[in-house]
């Protein structure tokens, strides 16, 4: 019994830990503003994006020559996006109030993807 306790707490903190990373990796991102190349090269006038955009914007950046080492954040913040659409999908039977919090988090990893697609084109070759 207590190592099923010990193995249910260690995972409900590894939980709540991955949770902060990718919380705290795309506040960092929603500071950087997206270059005016790059918006133009999408097809954006402004940088307001939609959260269906997240897997368009992730192929460009895939294409492009990466300058860092961003697979890992890219995983991570992929994986955090997959999660948050399943969640979402859950609890949108709740209503519109239950799914805010999600479509906000899910607009910043747009806006991640956004920001390191044009990270990749501002470093590539010319």
């Amino acid at each position: 019994m207590i190592p099923a306790l010990i193995f249910t707490f260690s995972l409900c903190a590894l939980g709540q830990f991955a949770l902060a990373y990718c919380q705290s990796l795309l506040l960092a991102y929603a500071k950087v503003e997206i270059s005016e190349k790059t918006l133009q090269l999408i097809g954006a006038n402004r940088e307001v994006f939609e959260a269906s955009d997240f897997n368009r914007l992730m192929v460009l950046a895939r294409k492009e020559h990466n300058p860092a080492d961003d697979v890992t954040e890219i995983r991570t913040i992929k994986l955090y996006q997959g999660f948050l659409q399943v969640v979402r999908f859950l609890v949108s039977p709740l209503g519109s109030g239950a799914t805010g919090w999600f479509d906000g988090e899910l607009l910043r990893c747009t806006h991640f993807a956004a920001v390191t697609l044009d990270r990749r084109l501002s470093s590539a070759p010319q």
